[in-house]
């Protein structure tokens, strides 16, 4: 309870701050994710489509007798989509980046989580040590590499139509055929990812304390 308080109280103090950040960092991963695909195939995008979600939504609801099935096939659809329709190829789209609403919360997620790291250190800045908690570095860039890996919603003619985290993996240079059979390891990855932040503002805010600790015996 007492590492809760802390953290609460670091982003009660700096909580515009926080806010910020947080929404600051899930730009920033979805700017970069289009910059990457770009730079990939050195093609700008030549289609924007802004989905109507509601119709489709509606279309869903009507044909889907369950709502086990819709509600993931809803999950499923994109809200924006932007990419590289070929004319060589019949207006074919080569590549698609797209933003669909669960990879988007996970990402916001690893947002607010970085912003909760990055106020902790600051709320402790006077006590902490010269350089920082290792601990709490190492878990925070391995967890945001897990899930700004999994959250990436890219679609490569060359792997298959649906987006996914394993189409990354195949621009990145893996061979197609282990990215797709790696495709099922992604919510691993995701969840570990989660949980890897967790430990990271864990050790944080106990670094914090600690320190806080510390300046009260020397004060006393």
């Amino acid at each position: 309870m007492r590492l809760l308080g802390t953290t609460a109280r670091a982003i009660a103090a700096q909580r515009w701050r926080w806010l910020g950040m947080a929404l600051g960092f899930t730009v920033l991963y979805y700017a970069l994710l289009l910059v990457f695909t770009m730079l990939r195939f050195w093609e700008i995008p030549n289609y924007v489509e802004l989905h109507d979600t509601l119709h489709v939504y509606s279309l869903i609801f009507s044909g889907t007798p369950s709502w086990l099935d819709a509600l993931p096939i809803m999950l499923a659809e994109p809200w924006f989509e932007a990419g590289y329709k070929n004319p060589d190829y019949y207006g074919v789209a080569t590549w698609s980046y797209m933003l669909i609403p669960p990879r988007m919360v996970l990402v916001l997620l690893m947002g607010m989580c970085l912003a909760t790291l990055f106020v902790l250190k600051r709320h402790g800045v006077c006590r902490a040590t010269p350089h920082g908690d290792s601990k709490s570095t190492a878990a925070a860039g391995l967890g945001t590499t897990f899930i700004s890996l999994t959250s990436a919603t890219l679609t490569w003619v060359v792997c298959c139509s649906t987006p996914s985290w394993s189409v990354a993996l195949a621009m990145l240079g893996m061979s197609t055929s282990l990215a797709l059979w790696l495709e099922p390891v992604g919510n691993i990855l995701m969840f570990a990812g989660l949980a890897l932040l967790g430990v990271a503002i864990y050790f944080q805010a106990r670094r914090v304390i600690e320190n806080a600790q510390m300046q009260i015996t020397i004060a006393n």
